[in-house]
C-alpha cells in the first residue's frame, strides 16, 4: 500500500497546478491519475476495474493480492461527493465477486483540505455499519 501512495504524491507534487482555468486543472488531474496507474498497475495492482457488468463504471486502481480499492480525488473540493460515489461503487462491485475476492478496504485519497473536510463529515455509526454488515473499512489518505 504505501509503495501505491507514494507514488502518487510523488506525481501528485509534479503535475498539480497552482492555478489556472478550470480546463488546465482538469488536465492536470487527468495526467495524474493516469501516471500513477501506469506507475503502479503491476501484477495483481489494476486501473479503471469494472464495477459491474451492468454499467461502465470503474474503480481507480484495485490491489486484488489484499482486496484494496484505491480511489483518487485530485483536488480537495467536494471531496464527500466524490467519496460517496466510489463507495457505492465498491459496494456494487461487492456483490459480482466471490467472499474471497471481495475488496475489504477503501482507501480514498485526496489533498488534505478535502481529508480533513470529510472527516468531519463521515458517521462514527455508518462506518461501524459498513465494517459490520459489509467487511469494508475505510482509509482517508492525504497527499
Amino acid at each position: 500500500m504505501q509503495m501505491i501512495i507514494e507514488s502518487l504524491r510523488s506525481i501528485h507534487k509534479k503535475h498539480r497546478l497552482s492555478e489556472g482555468d478550470v480546463s488546465s486543472h482538469t488536465k492536470s488531474a487527468q495526467r495524474i491519475s493516469s501516471e500513477w496507474q501506469e506507475a503502479v498497475c503491476k501484477d495483481a495492482v489494476e486501473a479503471e476495474v469494472k464495477v459491474s457488468p451492468e454499467n461502465n463504471e470503474r474503480i481507480d486502481v484495485v490491489d486484488h493480492c489484499v482486496n484494496v480499492a484505491y480511489e483518487l480525488k485530485v483536488s480537495g473540493k467536494n471531496t464527500h461527493h466524490e467519496f460517496y460515489k466510489d463507495l457505492i461503487k465498491v459496494l456494487a462491485y461487492n456483490e459480482y465477486q466471490e467472499t474471497e475476492n471481495r475488496i475489504s478496504k477503501l482507501v480514498f485519497i485526496s489533498e488534505p483540505v478535502g481529508i480533513k473536510s470529510l472527516s468531519a463529515r463521515l458517521d462514527s455509526k455508518f462506518i461501524k455499519m459498513l465494517s459490520a454488515n459489509h467487511e469494508l473499512s475505510i482509509e482517508l489518505v492525504s497527499i
